[in-house]
This record gives C-alpha cells, sequence and structure tokens, in this order.
C-alpha cells in the first residue's frame, strides 16, 4: 500500500509540476482592454491551435514552414492594447507575467529601455532546445505581449510572422 501511495504521490506531483509549466495570462492584464482604445486578445491552444494551421496551404513553401512551426507548439497567447492617454497602466501591470518567468528554464536575453519605452524578450530552454519566447513590449500608449510557448526553431520562427497576431517581421 505505501508503495501504491507513494507512486500515486509521484504521479501528483509530475502532473502538479507539469502543469505550473502552464503560462497564464493575469486577469489584470485582461482588464485592460476595457480601458483601451483598441484591444486585440488572440489566444491559440492545443486543438484550436491545430486547427488554425489547417488553413495554411501546404503548397504555398512559407505556409508550408509555418504549418511545421505550428504543429511543435502548444499555445500562442497575443494581447496588445492601445491607449488615448499616458498612464493607463503600469509597468506593475506586468509583474505577474515576469514571475512566471523566473526560475532556471527562462532567461531574458533582451532588455531595452529608453524614455516611455521598454522591451523585454524571454527564452525558455527545454532539454537543449529553445522551449518558449515570450516578448513584453511597453510604449507609454502602447502595451504589445506575445507568448508562444512549446518548441520553437528560431530559424523558421520568421515564417509566423503576419499570421496569428504576430507581427510581420520585415527581414533587413
Amino acid at each position: 500500500m505505501k508503495k501504491i501511495m507513494f507512486g500515486a504521490t509521484c504521479v501528483l506531483l509530475v502532473s502538479a509540476a507539469a502543469s505550473a509549466q502552464t503560462f497564464t495570462i493575469p486577469e489584470r492584464i485582461e482588464r485592460l482592454a476595457a480601458k483601451a482604445r483598441d484591444a486585440v486578445n488572440i489566444t491559440l491552444d492545443g486543438p484550436l491551435l491545430q486547427l488554425a494551421s489547417q488553413f495554411l496551404n501546404s503548397s504555398n513553401s512559407d505556409e508550408r514552414v509555418a504549418k511545421d512551426v505550428i504543429s511543435k507548439l502548444k499555445s500562442i497567447h497575443v494581447r496588445t492594447f492601445e491607449f488615448d492617454r499616458d498612464g493607463e497602466y503600469s509597468d506593475s501591470d506586468l509583474d505577474a507575467i515576469r514571475a512566471q518567468l523566473k526560475g532556471p528554464t527562462w532567461a531574458r536575453v533582451l532588455e531595452s529601455k529608453e524614455p516611455g519605452e521598454r522591451t523585454q524578450i524571454f527564452v525558455k530552454q527545454d532539454r537543449n532546445e529553445l522551449g518558449g519566447l515570450v516578448i513584453l513590449a511597453a510604449e507609454r500608449r502602447e502595451l504589445s505581449i506575445v507568448i508562444i510557448d512549446g518548441a520553437i526553431d528560431l530559424k523558421r520562427l520568421s515564417a509566423l510572422s503576419g499570421n496569428f497576431g504576430i507581427p510581420k517581421f520585415e527581414s533587413r
């Protein structure tokens, strides 16, 4: 009986740890939409993400690459807000997201601060490959949050630009 209880406890702990890795958008962020002039809220999880990938044309090389990238993802979350006035949100509104980005698996790879602007990019290491990406871009009247959870090949990630609410990246 002790072995069964120990085994059940291990399974519960592993399940709890796995679910703790799931990224959540805090309610504080969701409430910003009510203050914003314009707001975009895109959430594609699991089956919905796979369904969305079915609309990509496999005979088009760019869309085929995007479809391949998406097949390895768990979720995509995009939140963008545009406000009429300064001060409609604060940097502390992002603290609950940043708290989820602490720990040994997440690393901040970019921090850019200019007057009235702050951009942070975080990546998640998952078994020697990129397992997630979070972009927080804040200006005085605009806030953008992009969260991509799942295996990401950086060389192929640009195939998602311009799709699923992710901004179009221009190559230079």
